[in-house]
Formats: structure tokens, C-alpha cells, sequence
């Protein structure tokens, strides 16, 4: 089974249960929406956006937000919540992400990276340079200790898709960097199960 296909499966089954699955997750997704604390109304693209929680967070700023998905299941409960007028859901792959380069002012993916091979990861963080000079990652915190790490991962697996264990062996900061990210703040959610990195694309290799 290819990832499409698997991905498909896998979010629109639990896609009824997703809201009630994510609920320890929402006051980070607060913390993300203030870390642009931007006063101008500007355009953010929530990619792997879900049900929609993380585009409901920047919509409640007066943010322009595109809520991106692969699944159609998700997206449609996302769309039976929207009370607001700034925000759409688009259905569409990560890594041919449908609109022009520099549209947005950030693109965010949160817990979405994990979900991934890590050759779809590649493509969509490129994707994500593409269409946005400033990106945010939110995502699990891997420990350095290996009994930490040997716990978190442990636990983790049993609930996360067969993309985790492959995620949790990866350094992040250093795959962002490799994609042409410069960090500019990190911070911390759920103590530090989770980690938010804030980015700014870097001018490389005749890149934007």
C-alpha cells in the first residue's frame, strides 16, 4: 500500500474522532497562532490542516488562512466547523501545493512531518519554501537521553501511523536547515512533548 492510498485510509477512518483525539493539543495550537503576532492581515497556509483547529486558531487573529489537505473525510468535518468568513479548505497533495511562489506570508504544518515517509517530508517542505518565506513546524519533541527517547517513542507508536518510528530517527533542526530554514525562535508545548520551531527561508543556491 502506497502512502496516498494509506494516508487516505488511515485519517478518514479516524476522521469522526479526530476532534475529541486532538483535544490535549489545543492550547498549542493557541501558542502557535500568537507566535506570529502579526498586526496586518496576512495570508497563512495551514497545510495538513485536518479538521481545522490550527486554521480556526490564526482565523480568530483576523489572518487570511487556507486550511490544505489530502483527505477529503477530514476536510469536510473541518468545513461543518468553519464560522468563519477568513478562512477555506483546499483538498490537495502537500508536494504539488496549488498556488504561486511567495502567496502566503507563513505556511505551517503541525503534526503532519510525523505522518510522512521521509522522501514525501522532503517534497513537502520544499513546497512549503516554495509559497512562503516563513514557515512553522510543530511537531514531537524527540529526547536526546536514550531511555527518554526509548519511552517516548515506545508510547508514541502505539497510536501514530507507520510514518513515526522513521520521524523519531530523523533530526528535524537539521532537516530544516538542509531545506534552507533559518530558526528563528523554538518553544515548547505539553512541558516538552512537543516543539514549535518558527523559520525564515534562507537566499541559497538560486533559490528566493
Amino acid at each position: 500500500m502506497d502512502y496516498y492510498q494509506y494516508t487516505r485510509g488511515w485519517f478518514g477512518k479516524w476522521a469522526r474522532f479526530y476532534n475529541f483525539i486532538a483535544l490535549p493539543l489545543t492550547g498549542i495550537r493557541e501558542k502557535v497562532a500568537d507566535l506570529i503576532d502579526a498586526e496586518d492581515k496576512i495570508k497563512i497556509l495551514d497545510v495538513c490542516t485536518g479538521t481545522g483547529t490550527q486554521a480556526f486558531a490564526f482565523a480568530r487573529r483576523n489572518y487570511e488562512v487556507v486550511g490544505l489537505d489530502l483527505t477529503r473525510e477530514m476536510l469536510k468535518i473541518a468545513e461543518k466547523k468553519n464560522k468563519f468568513e477568513n478562512v477555506q479548505f483546499v483538498v490537495a497533495d502537500a508536494t504539488k501545493i496549488p498556488f504561486e511562489p511567495d502567496y502566503f506570508d507563513f505556511a505551517c504544518i503541525s503534526f503532519g512531518l510525523h505522518d510522512m515517509p521521509h522522501e514525501v517530508r522532503r517534497h513537502v517542505l520544499d513546497e512549503m519554501r516554495r509559497v512562503s518565506k516563513k514557515i512553522i513546524v510543530v511537531d514531537y519533541h524527540i529526547p536526546k537521553n536514550r531511555l527518554h527517547r526509548w519511552l517516548h517513542v515506545s508510547f508514541t507508536s502505539l497510536y501514530e501511523s507507520e510514518y513515526y518510528r522513521d520521524f523519531a530517527k530523523r533530526d528535524i533542526e537539521e532537516l530544516l536547515r538542509e531545506h534552507g530554514f533559518h530558526i528563528v525562535k523554538e518553544a515548547y508545548g505539553l512541558i516538552d512533548f512537543v516543539k514549535i520551531f518558527l523559520c525564515e527561508r534562507e537566499s541559497f543556491g538560486g533559490k528566493g
